[in-house]
């Protein structure tokens, strides 16, 4: 995995001591635990970024893309600069041009995800570790509903996807991380060829 995503061990250590203190119990929770105590962190610490950034990366995880966006704009007003705030925001707004895929593409992504799921019965033991965790909700429905809910159209999407993946391109990423970026891009040109400029 591109390093973009990857937190500091000082962010670690704020997150924990800021969101940590409203869980039960700190080592194993749920996600909904985690969202519940980090929307509680952010009423104490409302400038607090990690805490923005890592709920906006559970909210995409369960499907609450409009929640999402709204964190990780958050995380970028509180850190315009940081190329992880920028990519996250730009994952924020492109998982809503899933609204988009075909049911072929939707088939794909739930086989991946059933192969994942039971890694050593198909084959898979290392690519798991690799992918790292796939997200439960890749529905293009959810990404639908979520764009209606919020009144925004695909394309609108998909622009701003486009905007932020620009955007941490310019924030001087490593290597492996503007491979990623670059591929991001790729893609949503491939899809909305009419958004290239």
């Amino acid at each position: 995995m591109a390093s973009i995503t990857k937190g500091s061990l000082k962010d670690g250590f704020r997150l924990a001591r800021k969101v940590g203190r409203h869980l039960t119990d700190r080592v194993n929770y749920t996600s909904q635990e985690f969202i519940e105590a980090a929307e509680s962190a952010i009423k104490e610490h409302p400038r607090e970024w990690i805490i923005f950034y890592m709920l906006g990366s559970e909210y995409m995880e369960s499907g609450q893309y409009a929640r999402a966006l709204q964190a990780c704009k958050r995380s970028v007003e509180l850190r315009p600069k940081d190329l992880r705030s920028a990519y996250a925001l730009a994952t924020a707004y492109n998982v809503l041009t899933r609204a988009n895929w075909s049911d072929l593409e939707t088939a794909g992504v739930n086989v991946l995800k059933k192969m994942l799921s039971d890694p050593e019965a198909a084959g898979l033991n290392g690519l798991r570790k690799w992918l790292g965790p796939v997200p439960d909700v890749l529905d293009p429905g959810v990404s639908q509903k979520e764009l209606d809910e919020m009144g925004m159209v695909i394309e609108t999407a998909a622009a701003q996807a486009i905007r932020w993946f620009e955007r941490a391109g310019e924030l001087k990423p490593d290597a492996e991380s503007r491979t990623q970026i670059e591929e991001d891009l790729r893609t949503l040109y491939t899809r909305f060829p009419h958004l290239r400029h």
